[in-house]
């Protein structure tokens, strides 16, 4: 009976993912709009407006913008998906703690499938211990209208179960093999949060302006998103190819090609992982009600965006270096447990393809290692540099922290021009079968 089950499941997995590419994109669609409702609309015993002014500080404006605006609504899906990318970071961290963890995460196909299953059981724990600790640490600060045991119960279970669906839902979206699912749902949140700039940009720069100022400053406010967005899709789309020399001899020439290292090799994880580690303390402080305390509130500051690069208030600005390391740090992690520079080398020896100057072996792991290395650090320091430079312009205009600059258009374009990559593999491969059949 079990086994049955097990092809049942598999032949619907195989199905899914055999859906024409139309068919795929509108089932996405509708799982966003779905998603989105769900997340639009507050419970009825949560007092929202407590919510929106924890969510005002600054510093929390990255986890109001991966949640959709979800969080400050306290709707069913209030915890969106950020437990999953707190369990994301656990588990990276945890590879260095437990060797068997990162030798699964580097055992092929299988073995990443595994270690994403355990990300996702940490992921559905920790949004029981998060929604928990939300209907009862802020429940009792004003979160809940009514401080019940009853509302307490009932909201830990609609929030826990709101999380736990959308990491099925995600799960269910990586079957159609389309894209990663929750880099699908983080986008969608992203965009939901744009509008609400827009408004504020037109409020400060546009309303209430003579015809000719209202216009330039639109034009200009354009002119540098598209200029910020073109940036992004450089730093996303550029690569270092390394030349490679394949030892067989073709029509009595050596055969020369190369392998891309791409600038951006680890992605826009150091970034997520760097603004995450952020907001952590200032969540702590919420939760156990120190925020007002001298010390947690300067702490607090330190760890603002909105707080940096101010000329008045130059100290605070600090907490711009430690963001700077903290990409750095990550970038330097990821890149250990993500790129392996001992498969590279291995396959190119099994191809009988050597780097020109550089020896089959050890010293080509090393020469990989040390290029690769040099490339990410390069692709973090100038997508660090561009998100900070976001948030002086923004503080030196007043405008505080916007969704649509630092750290979510990073993620957004990154995340947009991966699948655009996978989308264009998928089409290449599916007019190679095609003309096979003909």
């Amino acid at each position: 009976m079990a086994e049955k089950r097990t092809y049942r499941f598999r032949t619907f997995r195989t199905r899914i993912k055999e859906l024409p590419l139309a068919c795929k994109a509108a089932i996405i669609l509708a799982v966003i709009v779905l998603v989105r409702f769900g997340s639009s609309y507050p419970l009825p015993f949560v007092n929202t407006d407590y919510m929106r002014m924890i969510l005002g500080i600054q510093g929390l404006a990255f986890l109001n913008t991966i949640t959709g605006g979800s969080m400050q609504q306290m709707s069913f899906f209030a915890l969106s998906i950020s437990p999953y990318i707190t369990a994301s970071i656990i588990m990276q961290l945890m590879t260095v703690v437990f060797p068997s963890l990162e030798e699964l995460q580097k055992d092929g196909k299988t073995g990443m499938e595994q270690f994403k299953r355990i990300t996702q059981g940490v992921a559905a724990t920790l949004s029981i211990i998060q929604s928990v600790a939300m209907a009862v640490g802020l429940g009792a600060r004003g979160l809940l209208v009514s401080y019940t045991p009853a509302t307490v119960a009932a909201a830990s279970v609609i929030w826990s179960v709101g999380a736990i669906v959308l990491i099925g839902v995600s799960t269910f979206l990586d079957w159609m093999e389309v894209g990663n699912g929750i880099s699908i749902l983080l986008c969608a949140n992203i965009l939901s949060t744009f509008p609400t700039d827009v408004f504020s940009l037109r409020d400060m720069f546009v309303s209430g302006k003579i015809p000719a100022v209202a216009v330039l400053n639109a034009v200009l406010i354009t002119a540098a998103f598209l200029a910020v967005i073109g940036v992004c899709v450089v730093l996303a789309s550029t690569y270092r190819e390394i030349p490679v020399t394949n030892s067989r001899k073709m029509s009595g020439r050596l055969d020369r090609s190369a392998f891309p290292v791409p600038l951006n090799t680890c992605s826009v994880m150091p970034v997520i992982f760097a603004s995450s580690i952020l907001s952590l303390p200032i969540i702590v402080a919420q939760f156990a009600g120190i925020a007002d305390h001298k010390i947690a509130s300067q702490v607090i500051r330190f760890l603002s965006t909105g707080e940096w690069f101010k000329l008045d208030q130059p100290l605070y600005s600090a907490g711009a270096l430690l963001y700077f390391m903290l990409t750095t740090l990550f970038t330097y992690f990821y890149l250990d447990i993500g790129f392996n520079p001992y498969e590279i080398a291995d396959n190119l020896k099994r191809s009988g393809a050597t780097i020109p100057g550089i020896r089959p072996g050890m010293p080509t792991v090393e020469y990989i290692r040390k290029v690769s290395t040099r490339i990410a650090l390069t692709g973090n320091t100038a997508t660090t540099l561009l998100i900070l430079a976001m948030h002086a312009a923004c503080n030196a205009y007043g405008l505080g922290t916007l969704n649509i600059a630092g750290t979510s258009i990073i993620i957004l374009v990154g995340t947009v021009i991966e699948e655009r990559r996978l989308l264009s593999s998928m089409a290449a491969v599916r007019r190679l079968a095609g003309r096979k059949k003909l």
